[in-house]
């Protein structure tokens, strides 16, 4: 594969250009536009492999707004790129608010666009609904997403995903993939005389919490920073090698590992929040998410995705990024879940030729290429996230620690939101009732058995479905 131009690429800068809203740091939204050349990327790559032979036609699409201008901006700059090699397909992109519930009922009423974005955690509700074409036909002929390609070349994860039902068909090709890492705030370690986070491991939860401890600054009684604004579950009940359903995830699981695994995760989580309280409370957050916290200085640390880059490079103070902390052990890389969102094809579409070449397009080296020169996402191709243009321009815009991002990727697995078609027993089970775990009373705080129990009676009747 051709690298992308370096002068070209390396020195790309966003363009701010103000507009109404704000981001999850409090900050102004932004338009952005790249100071780069579409023209550059693509030069690099073999134009006599993006053959169409169909009729000319409009190819209609929808993608969701969740990161504000950032999204629509890079969505239309890999657009721009597959106009140049298909100049006979007109896609016309349709971006829609509220993109779950709004496309939730687009699709219950059957007049659905011809490519359709799916996040992971929607997928399998919305493949019930039987509207996505099988890929696989086209996967299989296609000479740009070869199986070589995939096999070699594409992070683990990436793919799996958005395979569906007993004859394991494949109903969505992701777009990016987007693992979680430990963001921390660099001037708060040098301030307090703390040691940073590794680059080049994770820490042990046990190395973390004395790291997080000596970052929370207490006075008075009142806490004014936190070692650690927020974390879920999920990668420490995997790195103790458990899980939150049985194998089959038909009930609560019965097999003394995951048991063991959730007590261990759900004990930490707790004696972090109410005991060691370098994890802050409900009561105390002032109704800040934690990624607020941490933009507003009052948290050191904070768990958050990829997606978080392009508001975080605003903020005024010193930021990178380190691996989750994890329990030790043989899954210790099963530190925390990554997210990704893909595209589907309408089955009842008239244009599924040309409809294809737009999902093939955003995920080929070329199409992943122009989103990593963005800067919004990883690639889902390990060639082009260490392509060395991307590296040195990742490090120049930040994070310093870019390849934690890829290497996370490679071993954090699909959320417990993927599981099975219905979040119930999640979101109602053990989401809802963890809240009785830090009860500011003392009194009224459940045991982790406790909570354990009554996720168990919630999950075996009725919640799983």
């Amino acid at each position: 594969m051709k690298r992308m131009k370096k002068l070209a690429l390396v020195f790309a800068a966003l363009t701010a250009i103000s507009s109404v809203g704000f981001s999850a740091c409090g900050k102004k939204e932004k338009k952005i536009s790249f100071e780069f050349s579409v023209d550059d990327v693509l030069a690099e790559y073999d134009a006599s492999q993006y053959v169409y032979t169909g009729e000319p036609c409009t190819v209609t699409m929808s993608h969701w707004d969740s990161a504000g201008p950032m999204e629509k901006a890079t969505t239309e700059l890999v657009l721009e790129g597959f106009h140049k090699r298909y100049p006979t397909i007109k896609v016309e992109l349709d971006i829609i608010s509220n993109y779950s519930e709004t496309y939730a009922k687009t699709i219950a009423s059957g007049k659905l666009h011809d490519v359709f974005m799916v996040a992971d955690g929607e997928f399998r509700i919305w493949a019930e609904g039987g509207k996505m074409q099988n890929l696989t036909p086209f996967l299989s002929t296609s000479t740009i997403l070869t199986s070589e390609l995939i096999e070699n070349d594409m992070l683990d994860g990436a793919l799996e995903r958005y395979y569906f039902g007993e004859q394991n068909t494949l109903l969505c090709f992701p777009k990016d993939i987007g693992p979680m890492v430990l963001y921390y705030n660099k001037d708060i370690f040098t301030r307090m005389g703390v040691e940073l986070p590794p680059s080049d491991r994770i820490m042990t939860i046990e190395e973390a919490t004395k790291m997080w401890k000596s970052l929370t600054k207490t006075e008075n009684g009142k806490t004014s920073i936190y070692g650690l604004a927020s974390m879920t579950s999920e990668g420490l009940v995997w790195s103790a090698g458990g899980d939150y359903l049985n194998d089959d995830r038909t009930a609560f699981p019965t097999e003394e590992a995951d048991i063991n695994a959730l007590k261990k995760a759900y004990t930490f989580l707790q004696k972090a929040v109410c005991e060691d309280k370098f994890i802050p409370d409900g009561a105390v957050s002032g109704g800040l998410s934690g990624m607020d916290m941490f933009c507003a200085e009052k948290a050191a640390t904070i768990v958050g995705g990829r997606w978080e880059v392009s508001n975080l490079r605003t903020l005024d103070f010193n930021w990178d990024i380190a691996y989750v902390p994890a329990f030790e052990g043989e899954n210790m890389k099963k530190n925390y879940w990554s997210g990704s969102v893909g595209y589907a094809m309408f089955n009842g579409s008239k244009n599924k030729e040309a409809a294809w070449k737009v999902i093939e397009y955003f995920g080929s080296p070329e199409g992943q290429a122009l989103l990593a020169a963005s800067g919004f996402s990883v690639p889902i191709y390990e060639s082009v996230a260490y392509d060395e243009n991307v590296l040195e321009r990742e490090k120049a815009l930040g994070p310093q620690n870019y390849e934690v991002f890829i290497e996370s990727a490679k071993g954090q697995p699909a959320g417990t939101h993927t599981y099975i078609p219905s979040q119930r027993w999640l979101k109602e089970g053990y989401n809802a009732l963890a809240a009785n775990l830090y009860a500011l009373d003392a009194s009224e705080r459940w045991s982790v058995d406790k909570y354990l129990e009554e996720v168990k009676n919630k999950l075996n009747n009725g919640f799983l479905r």
